[in-house]
């Protein structure tokens, strides 16, 4: 099932360019899911740098990348277990889209100081250089959707 049909391409562009926030699911400790908000940094309106950086830095448009706190719990998950999910929506037109794979912590000094926004030295005092800012890449293996009935798709290497 490596073949995506042109319903759910359109529908994976337009959910990782509209939504302002994507929803993070981690493995806690205990083994339980933990789920949080995250920036959506492919979203055009509201990150247009971030969003050009990512287009030119991946030529794969379905690898997310999640800008984090290094002390953050959701990293301590990550360092323990690296398989996550995403789930990106538009709730009042009933679409979303859950991406799930394996975070990479990405080490990229050149690509971190490329996408930085100095309005991020709120969450990152010392700017891209500060070690508390951490860049996670996922590279999806699964995807599943909701737009007009249920839809399943693999990704392979």
């Amino acid at each position: 099932m490596n073949k995506m049909n042109e319903e759910t391409k359109q529908l994976l562009e337009e959910l990782m360019e509209r939504p302002y926030s994507a929803y993070l699911a981690t493995i806690d400790e205990n083994g339980f899911p933990s789920i949080r908000t995250v920036f959506n940094l492919r979203c055009k309106e509201k990150f247009a740098h971030p969003a050009k950086v990512i287009e030119d830095y991946d030529d794969n448009p379905y690898t997310v990348y999640i800008s984090t706190n290094t002390s953050s719990v959701k990293m301590k998950h990550i360092l323990n277990d690296q398989r996550i999910a995403l789930y990106f929506s538009i709730p009042d037109e009933v679409k979303g889209i859950m991406l799930q794979g394996k975070a990479e912590v990405l080490e990229d000094k050149e690509f971190k100081k490329n996408i930085w926004m100095d309005n991020w030295k709120i969450y990152y005092p010392l700017g891209y250089d500060d070690p508390d800012f951490t860049i996670l890449k996922l590279k999806p293996k699964i995807l599943r959707g909701w737009f007009r009935g249920p839809h399943k798709h693999k990704f392979t290497d």
